[in-house]
């Protein structure tokens, strides 16, 4: 077994109303997922005010799910998600062999009883994740004739992390990859629907994922891009590693460093947290994150 890492996540989510709104109807994506490689040990979900209806489920892709309803008068909105998880290493070295990239391609709607249907779902176009030709070339130049998966797959992850900016002005949630692809610049959820529309435009399957990623690097020497608030990477399937997660943003494999909240085909899927009010107010949205190694690891 590799190295495992302690964390404590607190996420808080603020909205503030210019006046009160009468109802608000939320779904949460806070509760960090379980998985082969990350155990959760505690979590907590708290809401201020309290609300009238709360309930938890599992939505189509397998994440905890939370329902929250706030049936009273309100100007401000306070979410805040608690969490300890362990993560163990779980991706190959960036030199670990792997077969060439074309391996990984199917015959689209060509299934038979051996078909893993987990992994189909995520290779084709989703409504923000295009397949493009623009994507198709700009991955192409990383995904050469017979290039290994694992080798071709981190090229593309560097090269956007080399080529784009990060930005938090530069975009808003509803930016299309084939304009990030001209602005040059973005943040997080921008470079994964790059990275994920350039995947898919091959034919390789590729999902979103949505979680954290510890402030600083290994070391202690960088910052890591997009640790201030909720983060974004993709993953994507190679026949001899299964699913493994790269983080263009910071143009590396994603490992001990990051905490899953779930995965799903995009943004939308997978949103920290969305919902609907009812009133005319507008809204300021403010978000606080921390990711805070536990370093006594005896007591896990």
């Amino acid at each position: 077994m590799g190295e495992t890492v302690r964390y404590r996540v607190m996420h808080e989510t603020t909205y503030r109303y210019s006046s009160p709104v009468v109802i608000s109807r939320q779904i949460a994506h806070l509760t960090p997922r379980e998985t082969s490689w990350q155990k959760v040990l505690d979590h907590h979900l708290e809401v201020s005010p309290q609300p009238i209806e709360r309930s938890e489920s599992t939505d189509y892709f397998g994440n905890p799910t939370a329902r929250i309803v706030v049936d009273a008068p309100h100007d401000e909105l306070i979410v805040r998600a608690s969490s300890e998880v362990c993560v163990t290493s779980h991706s190959p070295e960036p030199g670990a062999a792997s077969p060439a990239w074309e391996t990984a391609l199917a015959i689209p709607g060509v299934w038979n009883r051996n078909t893993n249907l987990d992994v189909e779902h995520y290779r084709v176009a989703s409504p923000a994740v295009p397949v493009l030709p623009s994507t198709r070339a700009y991955a192409a130049l990383s995904f050469t004739r017979d290039r290994p998966w694992l080798e071709a797959a981190l090229d593309l992850t560097k090269r956007i992390r080399k080529e784009f900016r990060y930005d938090t002005k530069a975009t808003t949630v509803s930016t299309a990859v084939e304009e990030v692809l001209e602005l040059k610049s973005g943040v997080c959820q921008d470079f994964a629907h790059l990275m994920l529309s350039s995947l898919r435009s091959l034919g390789l399957p590729a999902r979103y994922v949505s979680g954290y990623v510890l402030n600083r690097s290994k070391g202690g020497k960088d910052s890591n891009a997009g640790a201030d608030a909720s983060h974004a990477w993709v993953a994507s399937f190679c026949p001899a590693h299964g699913w493994v997660a790269f983080d263009p943003t910071n143009g590396k494999i994603a490992d001990t460093e990051f905490v899953t909240l779930g995965w799903g085909r995009e943004y939308a899927d997978v949103s920290p947290l969305r919902g609907v009010v009812r009133g005319t107010a507008a809204q300021k949205l403010a978000v606080a994150v921390s990711v805070v190694p536990v370093e006594d690891e005896a007591s896990v």
